[in-house]
């Protein structure tokens, strides 16, 4: 291989354009490399790969930003994912300008103008992206409401952020679209959540007008603890999430209803919540968790 393209190919993360290879070799030879394994073609057309790195998010935002331009940055769902705290799983990868770009998205990528600029974003893994607190305040602002909550337990649970970090980032995008709703959110952040619907289940209960439930709430007895999901510890009321119980082995499932009778027998009551439950019969299992509660459910 020419010298001179191999250090553009390295330069660029292992991708670069068709254009660019065609400027030492012809066009038959970049064929015989694709056909042979040494190249790939990636999603967007005249953008090809090095065969020899995995097909990461992270070489598909670098080949992505081929296509839309090196000076915008990865943000919302993508960086998320690229700092490990994504629930959304978005096909579409994300970047992000300043006010004044010109509409780049091609189909697969969408670009964002942004008032804040870009003069924050982080190199990480040879990717530019959206800071942590940023991110996860960008995706909160931009998706469902449902997802807030997740996206930013998420956030805190990979230690990328602090509370404090989103706070503070919250102050820094005042005046921008649903800020109000990341001021809801943030403080009811916690980076204990052991799962994105788990996170789901506790908006809910807050978004019902409950009091905010504890996060792995730690009972002991017998010798033993457990934790519960989210729980209310004076009126000893839990709610679980209960996705996991078609993956548990016999054992499991022994040990799992073994606790749930010692539980109830020490007068906690417990609420076993779906996700059919979160996403559509959320009003019920409101009111269900209300009732042990004793209080009465917000309409």
């Amino acid at each position: 291989m020419d010298f001179a393209l191999y250090r553009t190919i390295a330069r660029q993360g292992g991708v670069f354009t068709t254009e660019q290879a065609r400027e030492r070799l012809s066009a038959w030879e970049i064929r015989r490399l694709v056909a042979s394994g040494r190249w790939r073609r990636t999603r967007w057309r005249g953008v090809l790969a090095d065969a020899e790195l995995p097909d990461s998010l992270g070489v598909q935002v670098l080949a992505a930003a081929l296509v839309v331009g090196a000076d915008l940055v990865a943000c919302h769902s993508t960086a998320a994912a690229l700092w490990g705290f994504d629930v959304l799983g978005d096909d579409v990868l994300h970047f992000l300008g300043p006010p004044s770009v010109a509409n780049r998205s091609r189909p697969g990528i969408r670009v964002h103008p942004s008032v804040l600029g870009t003069q924050d974003a982080v190199l990480l893994n040879g990717v530019w992206c959206t800071p942590p607190a940023r991110t996860a305040c960008d995706v909160v602002r931009a998706t469902a409401p449902i997802d807030g909550l997740a996206t930013l337990d998420a956030a805190l649970a990979t230690r990328e952020c602090t509370r404090a970090e989103l706070a503070a980032e919250v102050e820094r995008q005042r005046g921008l679209r649903q800020v109000i709703r990341l001021r809801r959110l943030v403080p009811h952040a916690n980076g204990l959540a052991e799962s994105p619907m788990e996170s789901r289940m506790r908006w809910r209960f807050i978004d019902g007008g409950l009091p905010a439930p504890d996060v792995q709430v730690r009972v002991l007895g017998d010798g033993r603890s457990w934790y519960l999901d989210t729980g209310w510890r004076e009126q000893r009321v839990a709610a679980e999430f209960d996705g996991h119980v078609a993956h548990m082995t016999p054992e499991q499932l022994r040990d799992d209803r073994r606790r749930h009778d010692w539980l109830t027998e020490h007068r906690w009551t417990l609420v076993h919540v779906t996700a059919a439950d979160v996403y559509r019969e959320h009003r019920r299992m409101v009111a269900e968790v209300a009732r042990a509660l004793r209080m009465p459910a917000r309409r």
